[in-house]
């Protein structure tokens, strides 16, 4: 089986997922009374989302791509190990994080996550940057989901920070 022909097998079954998707969202979630976007909207958006992104990937099978791009995307083989570290240092961080988020808050557990994340799986060895993710990333998810959006954030049952 050829790349392109992987590259539509795949894009057709996102379609297809992507379709369903949509139809059971606009079956099962109410439209909404209050504003031009209801409850529907963001469910709805994602399947039409992914349904451009799965056509693009089938267009994209078509377009003939050269031997040098197809060359450099061949990369060095990674080792067995650093893909089980990999896979089982992030399960653990989503593990952590998850109880971070039970007991700190959604403020507190996502900017130590992300911290960590970057730290002990990533090796960001540059502090500011590290700092300024973990805050910038907790702080403006906090600003548009909690303030804007009115997404329900989990508190903390140990530190509450919200103001």
């Amino acid at each position: 089986m050829t790349d392109a022909s992987k590259d539509r097998l795949v894009g057709l079954v996102l379609l297809v997922f992507a379709v369903a998707w949509s139809v059971i969202v606009v079956e099962t979630i109410p439209p909404g009374s209050s504003g031009p976007v209801g409850p529907r909207g963001f469910p709805l958006g994602l399947g039409v989302l992914l349904a451009g992104l799965s056509g693009l990937m089938i267009l994209g099978s078509f377009i003939p791509r050269g031997r040098d791009s197809a060359d450099e995307l061949q990369g060095e083989p990674v080792a067995l190990g650093v893909e089980i570290w990999a896979i089982a240092s992030t399960v653990g961080l989503l593990v952590v994080y998850t109880l971070l988020l039970s007991y700190s808050g959604f403020i507190i557990g996502t900017a130590l996550s992300v911290a960590a994340a970057l730290l002990f799986i990533l090796r960001v060895p540059d502090w500011r940057l590290i700092l300024g993710m973990s805050l910038g990333m907790s702080l403006g998810i906090y600003l548009v989901f909690g303030k804007l959006l009115g997404v329900y954030l989990p508190r903390g049952s140990w530190i509450d920070l919200y103001f």
